[in-house]
């Protein structure tokens, strides 16, 4: 397969109830897709300002894509895979930054 550029774009959905991550090519199209609803986790967010959506971009030589989420400590982690563990990017969300507290 050849280099393509892959996207993870990080936003809130519009009424604040949890955080979407997509991937897209590099003709737009949606390869792996998350939503972490905020109820899940014990949390909420804070005020009515959306936070500012993350963009990071990675270019690879991959058969396959998975966008793996875990919980730490006041934080979540969005990690895409290519090929089954190669790790290709890593973005952090932490609760601060995004304005979010326990429920």
């Amino acid at each position: 397969m050849p280099m393509e550029t892959y996207t993870l774009v990080i936003t809130e959905d519009d009424d604040r109830s949890g955080l979407m991550g997509d991937v897209y090519t590099d003709d737009g199209t949606i390869a792996e897709s998350v939503f972490l609803d905020y109820d899940d986790y014990g949390l909420r967010a804070d005020g009515d300002a959306d936070p500012d959506e993350r963009r990071r971009e990675t270019t690879a030589d991959v058969t396959t894509l998975n966008l793996d989420v875990a919980r730490d400590d006041g934080s979540f982690q969005l990690r895409l895979l290519g090929d089954g563990s190669r790790e290709l990017l890593t973005e952090r969300v932490g609760d601060d930054e995004w304005r979010l507290s326990a429920e």
